[in-house]
Order: C-alpha cells, then structure tokens, then sequence
C-alpha cells in the first residue's frame, strides 16, 4: 500500500509517499497505542526488537505498534496476544549505540487490522495486515470547524510553558494536520491507551475530533484551574 508520508521536521527517504508493504514486523507494547500523525519516541534494548529495528531500517523502515490485550502485559508466553487493530509507524529518525541499542522515532502512518500471524522465522513477529484508511467527506469536516478550531485555541493553555513558547506553541498547532491535532490533544491531554485505542478505532476522522473533544471538557472539568477562558479566546 503507498500513503502519503506525513508533515514532520524529519527527513524521510522518499517525501511525499511511502510504501508500506502487507506483511509487517510488530513491536507489541502494554500500554502503548500509536495514532497516525504521533510521534512516538522508543528506547529499543531487547535483542529480538533491536533485530527488528535493525532489518526495518535496512529495508521498509516501518514497524507495526500495536498493544498487548489488557490482562496479558505480563503473560510469560513467547506470543501474548495483541489487540487487532494497530497503527503502523515510520521510523523517520533513529541512532544505533555503541552496546548495541535503538534510540527510534516513529511517526504513526496508518492504522491496520491483523489478518494473520505468520510462522516465525525471524526473532520478533510479523503478521499479515489489512489497512484501514479513515474515510472522511469534507462537507463533515467543515460542519465541525468550530470544535476543531476550539481545540486549537483551548490546548495551548493546558501545556505548562512561558508566554513566549505558549504562543509559539499555538502557532505550530494552528499549521498542522487534521490527524496530527487529533495526536497531540490525545498527547496533552493525556489519555490513557484504551481510550487511544478507541480514538484509533473510530472509523471517521469527525469522530475522532468529537472523541477528544469530550475528552478535552472532561478535562477542564478535573482541572477547573484550567478553565478561565472568556468569549474572546474562542474566536
């Protein structure tokens, strides 16, 4: 499947598109959900990961996250099962250490769904998946403008950084993405991964945008200290 690659300070190999091939290698984590437009930083340790760190740089450079089912983090067998549905990542940056170790970051591209697991010939899993593009109509979109421009103006004010960085923070967050303003708020608002995993799973970026827009209130009703905002600051 070709996606487009995403907006980043990155430098990816090929901008523009990005072919990301049916079988996949997975990096299975508790707790861990990656959403398309996250960056998500790794500290890669494990033998069997840094092997697959190692042969994805060599030739795809995408690896699948996905999370371990809840209940079964510490399952001593060698397979515990996963989630279904994941989201694929881009390794857009990473550094080898001398002992061997992965320092990674991976911007989330597309999320899939497990078809099959493969016999494993490697260290590490691969599985066989099926992509899952999240369909949207613009006429949608444009019906929830104003909830996605709140978002824009409300986040900033939940992050603890000086006047200066706030406002530079509120610029960046006006430049981008419909998907990466959905991660971030995910990010600042920091949302436990069942419910990332349900934003992932939601089949229109609208819902998505509805989702942590709840998500955002409820927040601001945790945190009344955080909710000093007059008619101005929404416009």
């Amino acid at each position: 499947m070709r996606v487009p690659a995403p907006e980043t300070n990155f430098t990816t190999p090929q901008p523009g598109i990005v072919n990301v091939p049916d079988v996949i290698p997975i990096f299975p984590l508790p707790k861990v959900v990656l959403l398309p437009g996250e960056v998500l930083p790794l500290h890669v340790f494990e033998p069997r990961f840094t092997a697959l760190v190692r042969d994805a740089i060599a030739s795809h450079r995408v690896i699948g996250m996905v999370e371990y089912l809840p209940g079964h983090e510490d399952d001593q067998i060698a397979a515990p099962p996963v989630r279904e549905v994941g989201c694929v990542g881009l390794i857009v940056q990473h550094e080898e250490l001398p002992d061997g170790r992965f320092m990674l970051w991976l911007i989330g591209l597309e999320r899939f769904r497990i078809e099959s697991e493969l016999e494993p010939a490697t260290s590490y899993r691969q599985v066989r998946v099926e992509y899952l593009p999240t369909e949207e109509s613009s006429k949608r979109l444009a019906g929830i403008r104003p909830l996605r421009q709140e978002l824009r103006t409300l986040l900033p004010g939940l992050v603890d950084l000086d006047d200066a960085s706030r406002e530079q923070f509120a610029r960046h967050m006006s430049e981008i993405s419909d998907t990466q303003l959905v991660a971030l708020a995910c990010q600042i608002l920091e949302l436990s991964s069942g419910r990332k995993q349900e934003v992932l799973e939601a089949d229109a970026l609208s819902d998505r945008f509805l989702m942590v827009y709840e998500d955002l209130y409820r927040h601001l009703d945790r945190n009344p200290e955080f909710d000093a905002f007059g008619p101005e600051d929404l416009n």
